[in-house]
């Protein structure tokens, strides 16, 4: 190996360890979720069901989804609501803004009752679950409200559950979510 190469390499590695470090370091700079952010959040929630494609897509929507990757002191991942409409049940655009809405339904409710990391308590996981799927189909209602060929035979079966109080049922029994 030649002297150049020995040197390139080392470099690069340096690079990459300055980079890991200041991205460390940036994350670990960011404090606990503020009262003003979480209000912000619940704000948020509300306004996306009654326009999830343009909350998704505005600056408010692009900061949610920094935040929720950013802020330490909460949890936000997925859970089984997402897997069961990711497996099939909503495609492309649609699947993209029923996430984004579930998301944030799911975080509006984790801020309003102080659930930092729903996996360490079955309930609060149910909770938190039940909390984005009804989000989930707030947003499925405003959207196929303006336009009828979103509708999704699975989703307006779903509706019918969470009318017919089985929401939480259909919840107990998704199948359950990959370990982290």
């Amino acid at each position: 190996m030649t002297l150049s190469r020995i040197w390139n390499r080392m470099a690069s590695a340096l690079m990459l360890a300055a980079s890991l470090f200041s991205a460390g370091s940036a994350l670990a700079d960011r404090g606990p979720a503020t009262a003003e952010e979480k209000e912000r959040v619940v704000k948020l929630a509300a306004a996306a069901d009654k326009d999830p494609i343009g909350v998704m897509r505005s600056p408010e929507g692009r900061w949610f989804e920094k935040w929720s990757d950013e802020v330490p002191d909460y949890m936000f991942g997925p859970d089984a609501g997402v897997f069961w409409f990711h497996n099939g049940v909503a495609k492309a655009d649609l699947a993209r803004v029923l996430r984004f809405h579930h998301g944030v339904s799911a975080a509006a409710f984790q801020v309003q009752k102080n659930i930092t990391d729903p996996m360490k308590d079955a309930a609060a996981m149910e909770a938190k679950t039940i909390a984005g799927v009804e989000g989930l189909l707030r947003a499925y209602e405003s959207l196929v409200a303006k336009n009828p060929e979103n509708r999704v035979p699975a989703i307006d079966d779903l509706l019918v559950i969470r009318d017919k109080g089985g929401l939480r049922d259909f919840v107990n029994k998704l199948p359950p979510m990959p370990k982290r």
